[in-house]
């Protein structure tokens, strides 16, 4: 027995036979009075009656009637604090006697089906006020009974709490919304006009969006379709902005939260890029564009017709490297606005927010715009020659360390995007490589071959722009592609692009580096080790932890084994992901001694490694007599030649836009 002081009900109850029968009684008519008056609460809050502009229910929105035609919705944010967004739609029926409707399984520019209707929450249809049956019939799809309705009234909460650039973040400081993720459209109605209320929480005073303004409060906005209410995310709270007017074009910066963040600096940052890239693209195709700059801690971006969204750290400026990581973040997003948003490979013409849409040219969507985004920051003046080589150089490492790229093309790699890219496991390095640094690389190389062939009269700048004029329209694909390269570089080199397309066989740099006059810095590995005066010469080289092939972590104290590259000496060894290390060459080793300790042993070698699988104990020979071929070349560090030729100077200077020829120190020729 409890007393009152336990009990929640504060009733204290007595012994006797009908003890248990009592209880029961007495909870259930609290239960009977509590649940109800609960429910009611909570459909008075969905009902609208107390938001701003009346109920969609009772057929206005911002104080103005529903047209028969429009989708509207309302979103409000009372429980930002739970992560949690309460959403109110009203859908014409059309006299039809169902309603289907539909939320996207993936959102344009991210290639993986993400599942956004498992964050869906207590759907409920209504006619005015009056319930709908409302069955969900398969992962995002819903049936509404709607005979004899007009209108059909949704309300649904979306639960948002994952930092991601294509998915919903919704808290108390502000909130940041993905159409993909948030919005249930009728699957035949993808082509009607979309408006959309927000009902801010106090203290949020800004909306940043590219979606227009439908009356006089910001609050509302509108979109011709579903795919521009998709394409327009949405960020409230307390923002700031800074605009600037670019070639006529009002161009956002909307930061949040803007601790620690100067945006005005940043602004007048990106438009240097914006500028460049107008230029190189000879238009600008859209009315207004906005930067929505999130301060998560986390990292991305992700393009839409008219914004992208951006994610960083509030002490990325802080870092003379974050910082120019940043701006190479806005250079790719912005180059989207052209490259894979209006002009599209064919396959992703007219979207289908149902299934998968398998497309072969994400390298050119993803991996050309990934060779533009760093130059095009030297381009303006924002980084150094310098840098930017460093930056091509860990791309090139990136590629020429990974086993993957002997395994996958970039065709299959663009392909395999939705079940590969975005899943990577500790097999990803031996089994793929990524059309977005193989694509930046493959670039890079072409560029410098249309340069060369054509005698310096093209380069991949025209291919791109001969692409938008001809295909923005319609689409292109590969062989559209490979036809401008041999227009301008000639049909030998349309047929080198194929085969580099198709393949798997390693990359040809030569040509590169005598175009441009740089070399490969010799790396450590190759480095002899110092000798006392008057010793004899052909000292051991000493090994890399690259050479070894094992990526592992700290967990829990134990030095784990994270991934295992193929073919190096300790996948030779019989090295498994999952082991832990214990000792190397009889001696206790951790993760963060791994390194140096490796960096003491001599190619040629022989040693052991003392692992732990599942609890057992095993001892493992490993051979330092051969190292992958990779290691056997430089370090894959660009730097200049010494003496460039007055060509290569000028070929050089013309890659990079370079101000002048008379290039001088770190910030031209790189090492002179």
């Amino acid at each position: 027995m409890r007393t009152s002081t336990e009990h929640p009900l504060s009733i204290r109850f007595f012994t006797f036979p009908m003890d248990r029968l009592v209880r029961a009684l007495l909870v259930a008519c609290c239960l009977s009075v509590w649940i109800p008056e609960h429910r009611v609460r909570a459909q008075d809050a969905l009902a609208g009656e107390s938001l701003a502009g009346g109920s969609l229910a009772g057929g206005s929105l911002a104080g103005q009637p529903l047209d028969t035609e429009s989708v509207y919705f309302r979103v409000r944010f009372d429980e930002a604090a739970m992560h949690r967004v309460w959403i109110e739609a009203s859908y014409p029926t059309q006299g039809a006697k169902e309603l289907r409707l539909m939320m996207p399984v993936w959102t344009p520019g991210s290639y993986m089906v993400r599942e956004y209707a498992r964050q869906v929450e207590s759907i409920a249809a209504f006619d005015k006020e009056s319930p709908l049956k409302c069955v969900k019939s398969d992962k995002n799809h819903w049936v509404v009974s709607c005979e004899n309705t007009q209108r059909v009234t949704l309300r649904y909460a979306v639960y948002g709490r994952e930092m991601g650039v294509r998915t919903n973040w919704i808290e108390e400081q502000f909130a940041f919304l993905t159409g993909a993720a948030t919005f249930l459209i009728p699957q035949d109605g993808l082509d009607r006009r979309c408006v959309l209320e927000c009902v801010p929480r106090a203290g949020w005073g800004q909306i940043a969006t590219s979606l227009n303004v439908l009356s006089t409060s910001p609050w509302v906005r509108t979109a011709k379709n579903f795919d521009e209410l998709v394409d327009s995310p949405v960020v409230l709270g307390s923002i700031d902005i800074q605009a600037q007017e670019i070639s006529g074009v009002p161009h956002y910066l909307a930061t949040v939260p803007s601790e620690g963040w100067d945006t005005k600096k940043a602004m007048a940052d990106a438009a240097k890029i914006i500028k460049i890239e107008q230029e190189f693209w000879g238009e600008v195709p859209y009315p207004q564009y906005w930067f929505l700059n999130l301060l998560t801690e986390a990292g991305g971006g992700l393009e839409h017709d008219n914004s992208t969204v951006l994610m960083a750290s509030r002490w990325t400026q802080k870092q003379r490297s974050k910082y120019v990581d940043w701006l190479g973040l806005v250079s790719h997003e912005f180059f989207h606005t052209w490259n894979v948003r209006r002009l599209r490979p064919k396959g992703l013409m007219k979207y289908d927010y149902n299934q998968e849409q398998y497309i072969q040219e994400l390298w050119i969507a993803e991996g050309l715009t990934s060779y533009y985004d760093d130059l095009f920051v030297v381009r303006s003046g924002l980084s150094t020659p310098k840098e930017y080589l460093e930056r091509v150089s860990k791309s090139i490492q990136t590629v020429q360390n990974s086993p993957g790229r002997q395994v996958q093309n970039l065709v299959d790699s663009s392909f395999d995007s939705w079940i590969k890219f975005y899943r990577p496991d500790e097999n990803a390095a031996n089994s793929r490589v990524s059309y977005y640094v193989k694509g930046a690389i493959l670039g890079m190389l072409l560029d410098v071959q249309i340069r060369l062939r054509s005698e310096d009269k093209h380069t991949l700048d025209d291919c791109m722009r001969l692409l938008w004029q001809r295909h923005r329209a319609t689409g292109y694909s590969n062989e559209d592609f490979s036809s401008i390269v041999r227009e301008l570089g000639g049909k030998p080199l349309g047929d080198w692009l194929d085969e580099q397309l198709g393949s798997t066989q390693e990359l040809d740099y030569q040509p590169f580096l005598d175009a441009y006059g740089l070399t490969w810095k010799a790396s450590e590995s190759s480095k002899e080790v110092p000798q006392e005066s008057g010793a004899s010469s052909g000292a051991p080289k000493m090994a890399t932890a690259g050479q070894i092939g094992l990526e592992m972590s700290n967990v829990a104290g134990k030095t784990q084994v994270d991934k295992v590259l193929r073919g190096f000496a300790g996948s030779r060894a019989g090295v498994q992901v999952g082991d832990e290390i214990v000792a190397l060459g009889g001696y206790r080793v951790t993760a963060e001694q791994w390194t140096d300790r490796v960096g003491m042993l001599e190619i040629g070698q022989q040693t052991t490694l003392l692992v732990a699988r599942r609890g057992k104990m095993l001892e493992l020979g490993l051979d330092l007599a051969s190292v992958p071929q990779v290691d056997s070349a430089p370090s894959w560090n660009l730097v200049r030649v010494e003496k460039p030729t007055l060509e290569q100077e000028k070929r050089w200077g013309a890659w990079l836009g370079l101000p002048s020829l008379a290039v001088q120190g770190d910030e031209g020729s790189g090492t002179k």
